[in-house]
């Protein structure tokens, strides 16, 4: 089905958090206080059902005072980046607006060929970041050596898998694929560790999650119900390995591929031509989220395609969710790993669970939302809302909530914040996101490896988000207005 333009209009316990007025601050930190208290006890003394009690080095074993942190954003406008660099390709396909913490890119593929404009964007990059060698290059190769620990030299295997996944996408996207990679790999194929992009070095670049795998993620998606508004709200937290120095928070990028009704904005990383998180002009939001496999299933590569490049045809031709992730579903047997799809519009939120491996064990593609049965002992009691970690959660699919304490204790704490039937506006929305101190537990819903928070509102059709700085993420976070996700029209 093929997008049709809209226009766009202005698990369980007891009931969590309220709206309390200003007025009202000491009783909403003594209550963030017992949501946290709460959340830790369910998941200790009772497992959410299934009677699991993380490891004692797995819970963080602190007075909640020192878990949580009272923020304030209601009535505080997001910031607006001023541009201090521009940069063009030579053709005018590509321009990169350097802001202070991210660059703003934009691909013009309605001038010019999907080889064309990765090329483009591949030289207009070198210019942009003219360091990107050195710190994109250390990050994947910290990331290769994740996935293959006894490497010794040998590349053949890592160079297959990319083989393999960028023969099988479609001739346009491999096109800009390898037009970016030439332009950006300096003349230089293969792999070595000196500070220079080589063409596949650039080629991974948006490979990582098909061919590597990324990290943990969540979200949380609250339909009009649940909103002052009336319109939804999405808050998309990706936490990714940011490299032993963080070099990828160096690369922060908004990316606009405008190609007429097929265009869409993507919150990514600098060079990665398949989007993480990204919505189009319909409002057609989504986001990845790793998952795994029951028994960890050896890596296949034979015959198997991208999801994050699905992910973009979704993009480009659905305004439906539902649409899109019966597409995800029908293709996910193709897929190198198990993964969850946030997709959302005005209407709907849906988790495609997306099973590749066939495994009785692992379950079956499908769409979940709020109304899904659930796995026994996963429960969720917060009407109106779509959550996700990184593990299924319908019946009958593989459970890794109740048995892994990064997803249950994720899973509990956004269920407690967003239980009962409070209408939450976006600035108390950022206040209960961003309401837990910072540490290296992933059981945080926002840690030190989460590298972006992106809130989009279809209230104005704007986005927002939080990126990880390159020395820590604070406490108390900037939200940076990156603007409407709807391209001006010419008529």
């Amino acid at each position: 089905m093929k997008k049709q333009q809209r226009a766009c209009l202005s698990r369980t316990l007891i009931n969590g958090p309220k709206i309390i007025p200003a007025e009202g601050r000491w009783s909403k930190s003594k209550r963030l206080a017992g949501i946290f208290a709460a959340a830790l006890a369910a998941v200790i003394m009772t497992g959410c059902g299934n009677s699991f009690v993380p490891p004692v080095s797995e819970v963080p074993i602190k007075p909640v005072d020192d878990l949580y942190i009272e923020n304030h954003y209601e009535g505080v406008a997001p910031s607006e980046e001023l541009t201090t660099e521009t940069f063009s390709s030579a053709d005018g396909l590509c321009v990169i607006e350097k802001k202070k913490s991210y660059y703003d890119v934009t691909l013009d593929l309605e001038r010019g060929t999907h080889r064309d404009a990765g090329r483009a964007y591949g030289e207009t990059m070198l210019k942009a970041c003219p360091d990107s060698g050195g710190f994109l290059e250390p990050y994947l190769f910290e990331n290769i050596r994740t996935a293959f620990p006894d490497l010794e030299g040998d590349y053949s295997g890592l160079q297959k898998r990319i083989d393999d996944i960028a023969e099988s996408l479609d001739t346009d996207y491999r096109e800009e694929l390898e037009g970016f990679a030439e332009a950006a790999g300096n003349g230089v194929k293969g792999f070595t560790e000196d500070g220079v992009l080589s063409s596949d070095e650039a080629k991974l670049i948006s490979l990582v999650p098909d061919v590597l795998r990324p990290t943990m993620c969540s979200a949380v998606s609250l339909d009009g119900s649940r909103t002052a508004t009336g319109e939804r709200l999405n808050a998309r937290l990706l936490d990714w390995d940011p490299g032993s120095d963080r070099q990828i928070c160096r690369a922060h990028c908004l990316l606009h591929m405008k190609n007429g009704e097929k265009s869409f904005t993507a919150v990514t990383q600098t060079g990665v031509l398949s989007p993480h998180t990204a919505i189009n002009d319909d409002g057609l939001m989504l986001s990845i989220f790793d998952v795994g496999s029951y028994d960890g299933v050896p890596f296949e590569s034979e015959g198997r395609t991208s999801y994050t490049f699905d992910m973009r045809y979704c993009l480009e031709n659905y305004a439906s969710a539902r649409d899109a992730g019966e597409y995800l579903v029908g293709r996910s047997r193709n897929y190198t790993f198990c993964v969850n799809m946030m997709l959302t519009d005005r209407e709907d939120a849906l988790c495609a669970e997306l099973v590749c491996t066939g495994n009785k064990e692992d379950g079956r593609s499908l769409l979940r939302d709020s109304s899904t049965k659930l796995n026994p002992g996963v429960e969720w009691e917060a009407p109106g809302v779509l959550c996700i970690v990184n593990s299924f959660a319908a019946d009958g699919n593989y459970d890794g909530i109740t048995g892994v304490s990064q997803n249950i204790y994720r899973w509990i704490k956004f269920g407690k914040l967003f239980s009962g039937n409070e209408k939450f506006t976006a600035g108390r929305f950022k206040e209960l996101l961003t309401c837990e101190k910072q540490n290296d537990l992933v059981v945080n819903f926002r840690n030190k490896g989460t590298i972006h928070m992106v809130i989009a509102d279809y209230s104005d059709c704007t986005l927002q988000a939080v990126f990880a700085g390159e020395n820590e993420n604070p406490d108390t976070p900037e939200f940076i207005d990156l603007g409407t996700w709807q391209r001006e029209k010419v008529y």
